[in-house]
């Protein structure tokens, strides 16, 4: 094929940038989109973490692309690969997924006319890759099941495609244990240049959620909603929210939550009702910084959930405002240590005028802070019990049930409200524990605290 002077310029533009590959060579490929490729922002950005990023993790709605982001990074590949060779490997759960994801691969590359000459050496074998522009160079692709596949592997472009994906069984913990084990034993172990990966969360045991080991990736968590209050989807060009909506609907609560919300587990047991959260959600109230002083003559509550070594730290503050609680704080703590939590607390108690804050201290992470003077004195420690985490909860349950608090729109944080069960047990999700509930909980504490004597100055 004889190429135009237009798309020549197009093709040295996308050997630079894949996003004007996605945006400009790959919707060429018919045999993928034959009712044309849907763009958007949201697109750019996984375009972006990709081209920037060595190494990856993605935990992403289903049909967001997702396995078709990693078909146009390899076309790009193959794109900038004039005069060289390169060797690339697929890992799906199962062989015949990986095998599948290969074959729109292949049939991506035959239907785009900027590949036209590309010689394909494999014409016959439809989930096998090797093709070459010159005679002389090859690139390849290989197929491989995580649980089939043999050690020896070394490359320098590993893609894993949903490594926990079993349409036809629920999946057992043994399995997992033993994926986690193959990805840290053997897949980190081939890579020589890059590897990405991306998936729908099964299990609280995905290898997803283990923070110092996804600590070296570039991670994108991507919800389908962006922010239930407001209804604005994460890929709007694509699913709207009424179609997210339909979804569902036709697909049940439990796995919308899955599927497309990237929970791993849900149950219909919730202690919050949802529908009842997001009537309490003002979209006005604003999230004030920790770092600026704000002034105020009524009470500001606060709670904060000290997170393990794997799961994020949480604080919620509250300005109680004619016997209502009215949010003024949210912050997430990811990978924090306890010294720049210690600090941030005191700065948020000083700057909010927090009068009183109770934080979790059941396995004393902050008792070496207290005896040595550096957290402020109006913290105050809880230990949890099942009789004080019962308490909350149910001071909790008497605000949502009367209306008497006020939430921040913050998506992360309602979220994380709505994985406690009635049992008070949380499903642990890419994002959290559970842990907002607990910090918000905390806050609530106030009221079960025992009245303070008053001081009489004579």
């Amino acid at each position: 094929m004889q190429l135009t002077r237009e798309q020549i310029k197009i093709i040295i533009r996308a050997q630079d940038s894949f996003e004007v590959f996605v945006n400009e060579i790959f919707p060429h490929s018919t045999g993928l989109f034959p009712n044309g490729f849907i763009r958007g922002s949201y697109v750019n950005d996984i375009c972006a973490l990709l081209q920037n990023n060595k190494k990856t993790v993605r935990v992403s709605a289903r049909d967001h692309f997702k396995s078709t982001a990693f078909y146009a990074h390899f076309m790009w590949k193959i794109l900038c690969s004039f005069g060289q060779s390169l060797e690339a490997h697929f890992f799906s759960y199962q062989n015949a997924m990986a095998r599948y994801h290969i074959e729109k691969i292949k049939s991506a590359i035959k239907t785009n006319e900027f590949f036209d000459d590309l010689r394909d050496k494999k014409l016959t074998a439809e989930s096998v890759v090797s093709y070459t522009w010159d005679g002389q160079n090859y690139i390849t692709l290989k197929p491989h099941g995580l649980l089939e596949f043999k050690r020896g592997i070394h490359a320098p472009l590993i893609y894993v495609d949903d490594p926990f994906q079993d349409p036809a069984n629920k999946m057992v913990a043994t399995i997992v244990y033993k994926i986690n084990d193959i990805f840290r034993s053997q897949i980190l172990d081939m890579v020589q240049d890059e590897l990405h990966i991306c998936g729908t969360p099964q299990t609280n045991e995905d290898f997803f959620f283990d923070n110092a080991l996804m600590k070296s990736f570039a991670t994108k968590i991507s919800p389908a909603i962006v922010d239930e209050k407001n209804k604005i989807p994460l890929w709007r060009e694509w699913k709207n929210w009424e179609q997210l909506q339909q979804i569902r609907r036709e697909r049940g609560e439990k796995t919308f939550l899955q599927e497309y919300l990237c929970m791993p587990t849900y149950t219909a047991n919730a202690f919050i009702d949802k529908k009842r959260l997001f009537e309490l959600v003002n979209v006005n109230l604003k999230n004030h910084s920790a770092m600026m002083r704000r002034e105020t003559k009524n009470s500001v509550v606060a709670g904060f959930d000290v997170g393990k070594k794997s799961h994020p730290s949480h604080l919620a503050v509250f300005e109680i405002i004619d016997g209502h609680f009215v949010q003024l704080h949210s912050m997430f703590m990811d990978g924090w240590d306890y010294v720049r939590q210690v600090e941030y607390l005191n700065e948020a108690i000083k700057n909010l005028g927090i009068d009183v804050l109770f934080y979790d201290a059941t396995r004393g992470e902050f008792e070496s802070f207290v005896e040595q003077g550096t957290l402020s004195d109006k913290a105050k420690p809880i230990v949890f019990s099942m009789k004080t985490k019962n308490s909350m909860a149910a001071q909790l349950d008497k605000h949502l049930t009367n209306g008497t608090i006020e939430f921040i729109n913050d998506s992360r944080q309602l979220a994380q409200m709505l994985v406690v069960t009635n049992d008070l047990n949380a499903i642990e999700t890419p994002a959290g524990h559970g842990d907002s509930f607990w910090s918000i909980a905390l806050s609530l504490n106030f009221e079960n605290e025992p009245a303070q004597p008053s001081i009489i100055i004579l």
